[in-house]
Parts: structure tokens; C-alpha cells; sequence
């Protein structure tokens, strides 16, 4: 009978094969790309089974995070471990490290390469927060009312972890991204050691004793000498040296920076050549802090391949950009459930306004966002719910107008090719073309409607049973331009002509109808104003110009005319 290890020598040999796989896979993450790497070619680096693979590590992201450099510690464990009458919470720039463990430029162009290493990054701060949030509360239960005020300021547990890791994760990343572009690894920490200090300062109080404490000092990293050149030191003046320097307050700074409160012109001009002389910049972090403010608006799209929506992200730009504002994009696939986590993760990155162009999403999907007091425009379809504006082309009246387009060159067999379930601006063009063809005395054939994906591979799908029927169409109306595409593949594959065996029409007129043969005619659906108006909407919101809870603009579609139709 074969005798068992010693427990102290299984957890020893699982350790070690845990680190052989990590290292494995890092290998080949900076060889490849995170992406390229399949959990199959981690496991046979490491001579391990696929199985033992995932035992170990259940989601592929794992591998790389197994040598995160930067996070010496848990935040919701500092909070636990603070003493009676601590700050909220005591010492958390500790949790990042002065001297970064392993090569931090090579887990920088790592990170930098992947959107889901990323994403999955964020998800992982947002699951620290919770976990802060729950620790904060656990603390503030042991303490008088009185006490908890004077603690938190007033703040929820929740809002106050929030406030704590939000310049956390930014300086966190902000130093990963430095170091992939070959900043020294000790420049890139002292500069984000330094905006945290800022950030966390403007919070007065409630964080006064996170990075300045004494014996904090050896965790910062090592003092450069004074008499190097600042642009060698990487050094970001503070508000407080603009101050010192002018010889006026902090607040009087701000003052002369945001233009809120009147400053007498000898001082204004004090504090003008101060930030000449020190180089000042204003950091976005800190005043976020300040204002309860970003200055970040989310955008959740479906599909990023699809030109209509980079297009309708340049239109937010054109306007949020002169704004002050940023933009983050969420890409979805269409898929409802995604749609309820990126809306999470947007409430996780504190958006100040939220965009979403998206078919599945419901009235209840909503709530969190509209109860964190987030202004949201919905781009599409009809649903009226307060707190929701909406911003859209005509997709009913533009589906109509197609429809008695083809109708009018003679087509009677005309079929619709939209997405899986027809939800949002695809039910609206849905029902403008059973609209048009009613008017015109044709009747419905629902076999003539074909559910696919919003896709080239879709719409070739979607097109492909249509002319199985016993009966096919002699035309087909494509809920966007890159399934027509799709359509007129098929069509160049089975030897049809376009459009004298089959007209073909998309929706959107995006800058591929034009150059695909033959000419896709097509609805041209203004992407980019329609992101204008969407980023007017929210900063009206934001400023509060707008007093009714829900309201809607309409975008006017427009018939554009080529050969495939």
C-alpha cells in the first residue's frame, strides 16, 4: 500500500506546479500576444494535462495575473486590520508595491496588447471593491454614529471604497502602461505614488492619513536627488507647490483654474506664473475626486467590426472631446447578458453619462445605472422609461421608405433579413417594412423574414435559406450595410445577377456601400451626428438643462440610390 505525503509536501508540489504553469504560460504570452495563447500550448510547455491546467487556473486570465507585480496587498484586509479611531482607510497605498516583483515592462506590453486582459483587470479591482465596501461596513457597525460620520464624511461604505480604488486602479494601470513603453519601473511608481497623494488629498479627512504617515516612507520609492532636471525626475508639480509658490491657498488655485469664484488680477497673475514656472498640469484624477466627477462617458455597442459604430463613437468624440470628457467602449456581440455587464462595469467606472446602442436590453437592466444617478441615452427603439432619453434614426419610416423603393422598381417578393429576435431598431425597420408592404396591398409572408446575426456571415446566412424557399425573393432589405454585403456575396457565389436576379438594400450607408460592386443601395442612417446629438443630450443632462425625465430625438433616414437595387 503506497504511503501518502505529508500534507506540509502536497501543498509544497502544488505550489510548484502552480508556478511552472504560470511560468509557462508567461512565456509564451510574451512570445504571442495573451490572446494567441490557447490553454492546450500552456499545459504541453508546462507537461501538464489541459485538466490540471484548469484545476489550477479555472479562467485562462488567471495565468497572467498569477505574477501581477504591483499589488502587495488586499484593501478589504487593511481595512479589517485598522485600529480603534483609524482613518478609512489606514495606509492603502501600501497595497502598492515600491519595487515592482518580476519584469514589469514585459507584463506592461502584455497587458497593453489585450482588451481582455484588461477587462478582466477592471473586473478585478470592482471585485475588490466589493469586498472594501463589505469590510468598511463591518467596521462601521462596531462604531457610534458619531464616530462613523466623523470617519467617512457622511459616505456610504460602498461610495467610499469606490472614492479609494478608483485612483487606485487608474494609477495601477497608468504605471503598467508607462513601463511598456520603457519608463524606468522606479520613475513610473514614484509618479503614480505622487498622483495618489494628490488624489487621495483633495478628500480631505476621510483619507489624510493614507500616503503620508511616517512610516509609510519605506514603502515609496527611493528619494531622487534634488538637483536633477525635473524632466529627468518625471516630477508632476502639485497643486499645493502652485500654492506655495504664488504664496496664496490651494483653494485659490483652484479658483484661478476653474474660473468658479472671482481672483483679484495680481493674484491670478501670482498664480499664472507659478504654474508657468513649476510646468503645473491640472490632474483629471484628483478633480474627479473633488467633483464627484470623471469626466468619462460609456459607450456600449454590439458589434466594433461594424464601421456604423466607430463612426457613431467619432460623433460622441466631436463633442465630448472639446467637453473635457473621454470616452470608454464596451463591445457586446449582441448578447443580453453581456449588455448587463458591461452596464455594471460602467457603474464600476464611476461614467458620469452612458450611451448604448444595444437589442436586447430591458427596461429593468437599466435601473442600476438611472438609481447611481447616471444620465442615459438609449440609441434605438422605443422604450419610454424615465431616466432614459433616446436618440435614433427613423429605422421605421427608413425601413418604409426601402420598402416602397423596391416596390416602386417592381419587386414584389421582397424579404427582410434582420437580426435573431428583431428586438430594438431592428423590430422598428421590421415593422415599417410589413407597413410599406400592407399600404401597397402585398401580402405577408412570414417565411419571407429571416433571423440571423447582425454580420457579413449573417446576412450570407440569413439570404442563403431565403433562396431555398419553394418560392424566393426577387428582393432582399438588410437591416444593416455589412449583412447586404453578406447578401451579395451569396449572390456573386450562386451566379446571380444584382440586381436583375435579386435586388439587394442595406441600411446605414456606411463607406464600404459605396465601394463594394455593385453599389449597395442603401439608407443612410447619419452615424455621426447621431453621435453628436447623443454627447449634446448627456452633457445637457450632466449640466442639468433638461427637466423632463425622458425625451426623444428622431434622426431622419435618407434614401441612397446605386446598382444593387
Amino acid at each position: 500500500m503506497p504511503t501518502q505525503q505529508p500534507p506540509a509536501r502536497r501543498e509544497r508540489k502544488k505550489a510548484e506546479t502552480r508556478r511552472a504553469i504560470a511560468d509557462a504560460a508567461l512565456r509564451l504570452f510574451a512570445l504571442r500576444g495573451f490572446d494567441a495563447v490557447t490553454v492546450n500550448e500552456v499545459a504541453e510547455a508546462a507537461d501538464v494535462s489541459a485538466k490540471t491546467v484548469f484545476n489550477y487556473f479555472p479562467v485562462k486570465e488567471q495565468l497572467f495575473f498569477e505574477h501581477e507585480p504591483l499589488l502587495a496587498g488586499d484593501p478589504a484586509e487593511v481595512a479589517r486590520r485598522r485600529g480603534p479611531g483609524g482613518r478609512v482607510p489606514v495606509e492603502l497605498g501600501r497595497i502598492l508595491r515600491a519595487e515592482p516583483a518580476g519584469d514589469l515592462a514585459l507584463f506592461g506590453r502584455i497587458y497593453r496588447g489585450s482588451e481582455t486582459l484588461r477587462a478582466y483587470g477592471r473586473e478585478l479591482f470592482a471585485a475588490r471593491e466589493h469586498a472594501l465596501a463589505e469590510a468598511l461596513a463591518g467596521e462601521t457597525t462596531r462604531e457610534t454614529a458619531g464616530q462613523t460620520a466623523r470617519e467617512t464624511g457622511g459616505l456610504r461604505p460602498r461610495i467610499l471604497a469606490a472614492s479609494a480604488l478608483g485612483p487606485v486602479r487608474q494609477v495601477w494601470e497608468s504605471i503598467l502602461l508607462e513601463a511598456a513603453e520603457r519608463v524606468p519601473p522606479g520613475e513610473a511608481v514614484a509618479r503614480g505614488v505622487r498622483t495618489l497623494e494628490e488624489a487621495y488629498a483633495v478628500l480631505g479627512g476621510a483619507f489624510e492619513s493614507i500616503l503620508h504617515r511616517q512610516d509609510a516612507a519605506p514603502h515609496h520609492a527611493p528619494p531622487i536627488p534634488e538637483e536633477q532636471p525635473r524632466a529627468l525626475r518625471g516630477e508632476r508639480p502639485s497643486i499645493r507647490r502652485v500654492a506655495d509658490l504664488a504664496g496664496v491657498s490651494a483653494t485659490t488655485v483652484s479658483h484661478t483654474l476653474n474660473g468658479r469664484r472671482p481672483v483679484a488680477d495680481e493674484t491670478r497673475r501670482r498664480v499664472l506664473r507659478a504654474i508657468e514656472e513649476l510646468g503645473y498640469r491640472p490632474n483629471v484624477l484628483a478633480r474627479g475626486l473633488r467633483t464627484s466627477r470623471s469626466q468619462t462617458i460609456g459607450l456600449i455597442i454590439p458589434d466594433i467590426t461594424n464601421p456604423f459604430y466607430p463612426a457613431l463613437a467619432r460623433g460622441l468624440q466631436d463633442v465630448l472631446g472639446p467637453a473635457g470628457y473621454d470616452q470608454i467602449i464596451s463591445n457586446t456581440d449582441g448578447v443580453r447578458r453581456t449588455e448587463q455587464a458591461a452596464i455594471e462595469h460602467m457603474i464600476a467606472r464611476q461614467v458620469d453619462g452612458l450611451a448604448f446602442a444595444v437589442f436586447h436590453t430591458h427596461a429593468e437592466d437599466l435601473l442600476p445605472a438611472i438609481e447611481a444617478g447616471i444620465p442615459v441615452v438609449r440609441l434605438g427603439g422605443r422604450l419610454v422609461q424615465h431616466g432614459v432619453d433616446l436618440v435614433h434614426s427613423d429605422d421605421e419610416g427608413g425601413a418604409a421608405e426601402a420598402t416602397r423603393h423596391l416596390l416602386g422598381c417592381g419587386y414584389r417578393r421582397i424579404a427582410f433579413v434582420c437580426g435573431p429576435a428583431a428586438e430594438g431598431p431592428a423590430a422598428e425597420r421590421v415593422a415599417g417594412y410589413r407597413a410599406a408592404l400592407a399600404d401597397a396591398g402585398v401580402p405577408p409572408d412570414q417565411a419571407l423574414v429571416a433571423h440571423t446575426h447582425f454580420s457579413r456571415a449573417g446576412g450570407a446566412e440569413g439570404v442563403a435559406r431565403l433562396l431555398e424557399l419553394a418560392e424566393p425573393p426577387d428582393a432582399v432589405l438588410c437591416a444593416n450595410d455589412v449583412m447586404a454585403i453578406g447578401a451579395l456575396d451569396v449572390a456573386a457565389q450562386r451566379g446571380l445577377r444584382v440586381p436583375e436576379d435579386l435586388a439587394v438594400m442595406g441600411f446605414d450607408d456606411i463607406d464600404a456601400a459605396g465601394m463594394v460592386s455593385p453599389g449597395l443601395t442603401t439608407m443612410a442612417n447619419p452615424a455621426r451626428e447621431i453621435g453628436q446629438a447623443t454627447a449634446v443630450r448627456l452633457l445637457e443632462r450632466l449640466r442639468g438643462a433638461i427637466d423632463e425625465p425622458s425625451t426623444e430625438l428622431v434622426v431622419p433616414a435618407r434614401l441612397v440610390r446605386r446598382q444593387s437595387a
